[in-house]
């Protein structure tokens, strides 16, 4: 069976999407690179309807997933507020930098099972980060993650085995953050440390060792 692709997507609590342009900039990529059909402007039109027809106060999850012909399905949840400090640990299994699915987001991430099996148990990981093969920096299994170091903010690239992140791409084009390889080293020498997903921002996190 064939991945879907996924986006997921915040509908804030006054029904704006405000990275949808992202979004479907990166899906349309995706389906181009991987031979998806893509849905062109009706995606955006679904992606809407969806969060129109949200009834409930308070922001939400919006799961878009594409198949291969093009078909598409939407999940909505309402988004929990993310309980305060927030922590991270090193996984213990490292990222293959050439598996080219890592730059993809699809329901094939067995890279991760692991991981998404364990955090539900541990509400104060929001995630766990991966080096590769050659001791880099990678990414959280839903993540992206920042180091500041001189004062300056620093991401991985995507060829240290990432995934090019919606709100990522947003820092970026800010010129909040630079790209940069960063290793174990960086990670325990930084100022500050920081996830982003589109779902929960920007955010400061603490390093647990143990």
């Amino acid at each position: 069976m064939q991945p879907e692709l996924i986006e997921t997507i915040l509908v804030d609590a006054e029904g704006n999407v405000p990275l949808l342009a992202r979004h479907l900039k990166r899906l349309e990529a995706s389906c181009k690179a991987l031979g998806y059909v893509w849905g062109g402007r009706d995606v955006q039109g679904d992606i809407l309807i969806a969060a129109m027809g949200l009834t409930t106060p308070g922001p939400h999850r919006l799961r878009l997933l594409v198949a291969r012909d093009g078909s598409r399905h939407i999940q909505t949840a309402m988004l929990p507020p993310l309980p305060a400090h927030q922590e991270v640990m090193l996984a213990p299994e490292a990222l293959r930098s050439s598996e080219p699915l890592l730059r993809f987001k699809t329901t094939h991430r067995p890279w991760y099972t692991k991981t998404i099996e364990w955090l539900p148990a541990h509400p104060h990981i929001f995630d766990l980060l991966y080096l590769n093969e050659r001791g880099e920096l990678c990414e959280g299994s839903r993540s992206n993650v920042y180091l500041r170091l001189d004062g300056d903010w620093y991401t991985p690239p995507v060829d240290s085995g990432c995934l090019p992140g919606v709100q990522r791409s947003e820092l970026l084009d800010l010129d909040h953050v630079t790209e940069r390889v960063l290793t174990l080293a960086d990670l325990h020498a930084a100022d500050e440390i920081r996830l982003s997903n589109a779902l929960r921002g920007w955010f400061p996190v603490n390093l647990r060792e143990t």
